[in-house]
């Protein structure tokens, strides 16, 4: 009975760490002396894109990535003043790189028995700023990475940008 407690557990730990792993990362970081609270109204700052960068050679996914920002703000309450002067600007870049996915299918304990299975996968990173428009100093950022699936990118990206568009409007209240 212990022994199968045991193998339930550990299959159980695995599978939430296996999850886990292929979830997407975010981080955010803010100014602690802006008062995020007083920023309702945004715009996005027209940027530039140049040979290299992703988002120049796609802009499918930069439309895609303007659009989940501005469907989550929204969403939470923020409006969009394109128009007027909005309280903060909202800038967005995007790298991507090759890594490897590398699962060890082995079992046994003097004798290893099994496979090993190395996948080549391109994981990205989208990093959102918001930039104050009366001081023109960036007062908030927020990064979400995780592995780039082709055929689940709408929904990744736009679950990535629900994310950081929460921790902005948890940072924006003061909480953790």
């Amino acid at each position: 009975m212990k022994r199968l407690r045991f193998l339930f557990s550990s299959s159980l730990l695995l599978m939430v760490s296996s999850i886990a792993a292929m979830a997407q990362s975010t981080q955010t970081d803010y100014d602690h002396s802006f008062n995020l609270a007083r920023l309702k109204t945004y715009d996005f700052y027209q940027q530039s894109r140049k040979p290299g960068d992703p988002l120049a050679a796609s802009p499918l996914n930069d439309r895609r990535i303007h659009d989940a920002l501005d469907s989550q703000l929204r969403t939470h309450g923020f409006a969009n003043n394109a128009n007027g002067r909005p309280d903060f600007l909202i800038a967005y870049f995007v790298s991507t790189h090759n890594g490897l996915n590398i699962q060890d299918n082995r079992f046994g304990v003097l004798q290893r028995m099994g496979s090993i299975n190395v996948n080549q996968v391109t994981e990205g990173t989208i990093l959102v700023v918001f930039v104050d428009t009366l001081t023109k100093q960036e007062v908030w950022r927020g990064s979400v990475s995780g592995k780039i699936e082709p055929k689940d990118f709408d929904k990744d990206v736009n679950k990535g940008i629900a994310k950081l568009v929460q921790k902005f409007v948890k940072d924006q209240a003061g909480k953790k």
